[in-house]
């Protein structure tokens, strides 16, 4: 940790500046990336948001089926 604090010591003002600013970007990164892989409460708050039925899914599930059936006009 001295070896770091000399190296910063030795840094101009506007280096030093610099310096910090990298090391405060590094931190949000970090702070960004911080996940538990716990996705439980994920999945609750987005299946509250859906408003798809039963009905609805069964049909999008019958239409993906025919979708290669479906035929182009001829102009």
């Amino acid at each position: 940790m001295n070896d770091l604090m000399q190296t910063f010591n030795q840094l101009s003002e506007s280096q030093q500046k610099q310096l910090l600013a990298y090391a405060d970007g590094l931190l949000l990164q970090q702070k960004a990336k911080k996940d538990d892989g716990d996705l439980t409460t994920w999945k609750e708050k987005i299946m509250n948001v859906s408003t798809w039925n039963d009905a609805d899914i069964a049909a999008l599930e019958e239409n993906m089926k025919r979708i290669d059936n479906w035929k182009i006009p001829q102009w």
